[in-house]
């Protein structure tokens, strides 16, 4: 599967009060994507009790729990912009939450590329920030800023 970002895939400037929220909006998104279905959220949050999906610089990558993964139809994702962040927990704050739903081990190859264009907060500040979606697009898939 490729991985690319699309308009449709993106939710700019949106707000919420928590991290279990924003992983209710990003489940219901999902499921309503044809991505997943019902009781693909109770596995996202079982997952984020396992371990923080908080990856660093600003971005989470939240996910289901491999005991939820019978409640992926296809494998997808969604990038949501949250432009005055989130609380993730012990200090750390997402202004960029990626919902994954993956067949398999699908979402490593995704992890990886996020890793490598995501790894700055200079990236991530900017992405915080666009006012539209292709200018949200364009810092993505930029190799460097």
């Amino acid at each position: 599967m490729t991985w690319q970002l699309t308009e449709d895939a993106l939710f700019l400037q949106c707000q919420v009060a928590n991290k279990t929220q924003a992983i209710q909006l990003a489940a219901a998104s999902l499921e309503q994507a044809g991505y997943v279905s019902s009781g693909f959220l109770a596995g996202m949050l079982a997952r984020e009790k396992e371990v923080s999906t908080y990856i660093g610089a600003g971005i989470a990558f939240p996910h289901c729990s491999q005991a939820s993964r019978e409640t992926v139809l296809r494998s997808g994702f969604q990038v949501f912009q949250f432009p005055r962040g989130v609380s993730w927990g012990a200090g750390k704050v997402a202004f960029v939450v990626v919902a994954v739903a993956a067949t398999d081990n699908a979402h490593i190859a995704l992890l990886a590329t996020l890793a490598d264009l995501l790894g700055d907060e200079v990236k991530t500040t900017l992405l915080a920030n666009a006012k539209t979606k292709q200018e949200f697009i364009d810092y993505f898939v930029k190799e460097s800023i």
